[in-house]
């Protein structure tokens, strides 16, 4: 006779996590209301995540994908954006990605001409979901993460 599996409901919800979450990402984009969204990643229409899915997110450990991007405007109107992918190489929890995310946001900003700089933000995928430029691009777009002022537009 063999042995059924016992249950573990650690697993199974970070089973649930990730099947729900193959579809979403979690975005940041500051100078907002300083909040986390989610965006469906087939529309980047942005929807906040109701108490089941934010408990989802935060109890399970995720292989996670994470797109960092500086926003800027030069004095010709050009909006560019810097960027850098981090994947994590094994599981871990939302709350560990903190330290890991502020290197990477600041060697960004140290590269980025600070008269430029309009706003930065980072989108998070929980699946390792692998970001293009173009993507990302798109749904910072749709977040209205260009709807600041640089340095140099307000001093003029």
């Amino acid at each position: 006779m063999s042995k059924r599996k016992s249950n573990n409901n650690q697993r199974r919800m970070e089973r649930v996590g990730r099947s729900v979450l193959k579809n979403c990402a979690i975005t940041f984009v500051a100078g907002r209301n300083g909040l986390c969204q989610m965006a469906d990643l087939k529309t980047g229409l942005a929807f906040r995540p109701g108490p089941a899915l934010a408990k989802t997110i935060d109890s399970g450990r995720y292989t996670w994908s994470v797109y960092c991007a500086v926003f800027c405007r030069d004095q010709t109107g050009l909006e560019y954006m810097q960027g850098i992918e981090v994947v994590t190489n094994n599981q871990c929890y939302q709350s560990d990605l903190v330290s890991v995310l502020h290197e990477h946001h600041l060697s960004l900003l140290a590269g980025c001409n600070e008269a430029h700089l309009v706003n930065v933000g980072w989108l998070a995928s929980a699946v390792g979901h692998e970001w293009t430029e173009k993507e990302a691009g798109a749904i910072f777009t749709k977040l209205n993460a260009w709807d600041f002022v640089a340095k140099w537009e307000s001093a003029a």
